[in-house]
């Protein structure tokens, strides 16, 4: 169950998790990020797994568009 309004790795319905990045994309196993992550919030995931160089970037129109795509959650 969504915690603060939040979903969590624990979550996610499906047995993958897609992040789609416009340098590229990546699936994870969400019972593999659960081992390493616990049961993370999927906003605090999403930018530690995109690895975007553009995820830090301080201008607003420069930042990365990392998304999760085809998430299935509660």
């Amino acid at each position: 169950m969504p915690r603060d309004s939040a979903l969590t790795s624990s979550d996610v319905r499906g047995s993958t998790l897609t992040i789609v990045c416009a340098p590229g994309t990546g699936r994870y196993a969400v019972a593999r990020l659960l081992e390493q992550h616990v049961d993370a919030r999927l906003t605090d995931l999403l930018g530690m797994l995109a690895a975007c160089p553009k995820a830090g970037s301080p201008g607003v129109y420069d930042r990365c568009e990392e998304t999760y795509e085809g998430l299935a959650a509660v």
